[in-house]
């Protein structure tokens, strides 16, 4: 039972391991999207001539392009933070999996061994050669010798 143990550590730890690279791959594209919005937002719109207003069509097109950038930046920190409290569940979970193997692990694992053991004695029709009747009585004739 220590390997079924050792097993549910190793899947919970490869997907605290898969969830916190996804969170980071989010993370990445969330900062570069607020890069691009920040960069768009900053970017200077040209006058056309002598004039002193600007070109109406490209700031219509600004406009445009940085409510499409927003609108996608926004989506990202939305999965973003869905990812991250995932995350931390799960690195929760691992933590509580971690400390209960010093507490209730031997007690319950082993009672789970001795039970496992039982049953496949019975189930493969070994209860006559290893029942406690025939250990005692191979205990005692060793004795008697």
């Amino acid at each position: 039972m220590i390997l079924l143990y050792t097993l549910v550590l190793l899947i919970l730890a490869l997907a605290k391991f898969l969830v916190q690279r996804r969170v980071a791959f989010l993370e990445w594209r969330h900062t570069r999207l607020a890069r691009g919005v920040n960069a768009l937002l900053n970017q200077a719109i040209f006058k056309q001539g002598n004039s002193n207003k600007p070109n109406p069509c490209q700031l219509a097109q600004q406009q445009y392009l940085l409510g499409h950038m927003v609108l996608k930046k926004d989506n990202a920190e939305r999965k973003l933070l869905a990812w991250l409290g995932v995350s931390e569940k799960l690195a929760r979970a691992v933590d509580a999996w971690r400390k209960w193997k010093g507490k209730k692990l031997p007690y319950t694992l082993g009672a789970l061994d001795v039970w496992l053991f039982l049953y496949l004695i019975d189930y493969f029709g070994a209860a006559e050669i290893l029942g406690t009747r025939r250990l005692i009585q191979m205990v005692t004739s060793l004795w008697s010798n």
